[in-house]
């Protein structure tokens, strides 16, 4: 039985230290952002992530039950799950905002695929789904030896944040997609 209490012990010890890093990282890539315009949470529990908050919860209440019971054996095991739980909290949230930054939109600030420049936006489709206001930009993927392939990026924006970002969009785009202009001009070039 001592076996598999050290060998959970040093497994518990393995994932402190990764997550440890890995917030380490998110929180370094959130403050290397510069020039946020503006952001908003995401997560499923009222804008929270849903399984790291719960998962936060349960450890805090273990927590309290360990010390209640005066169980201390258990209490470094149980702290180092409520540190993982605080570093598992801070990088799903972190990871769940959304940023809409001067030089484009990061939906993800630790997977560059879910980051696109304005400049590479070559269209983009409104559409209203509910309370929210989805976004799909459509940007290249140009891969080395192979052919240009389109991704898109979808963007839910909340009812609070769309006039704001509706804002940067015209600012941002507006040049680019404005189909005044295509309307007067293009009609007639065609004739």
């Amino acid at each position: 039985m001592a076996h598999i209490s050290t060998i959970h012990l040093v497994i518990l010890a393995f994932f402190t230290l990764g997550t440890t890093l890995l917030m380490m990282v998110t929180v370094s890539n959130a403050l290397r952002l510069r020039n946020v315009e503006i952001t908003w949470r995401s997560g499923k529990l009222f804008g929270y992530p849903l399984f790291s908050t719960v998962f936060v919860l349960f450890s805090l209440i273990l927590t309290g039950v360990i010390l209640a019971q005066q169980h201390y054996s258990y209490v470094v095991p149980v702290m180092c799950y409520n540190w993982i739980g605080l570093n598992w909290l801070i990088t799903s949230y972190l990871t769940s905002k959304r940023y809409v930054t001067d030089h484009g939109i990061v939906k993800n600030i630790n997977d560059p695929s879910q980051t696109v420049a304005w400049s590479r936006i070559m269209d983009y489709v409104e559409r209203n789904e509910g309370k929210d206001l989805t976004y799909v930009f459509f940007y290249p993927d140009y891969v080395p030896g192979e052919r240009s392939r389109s991704i898109r990026l979808e963007l839910e924006v909340p009812v609070e944040k769309r006039s704001s970002f509706s804002h940067i969009l015209r600012k941002k785009l507006g040049r680019r997609f404005s189909l005044g202009e295509f309307e007067s001009t293009g009609i007639e070039q065609l004739k």
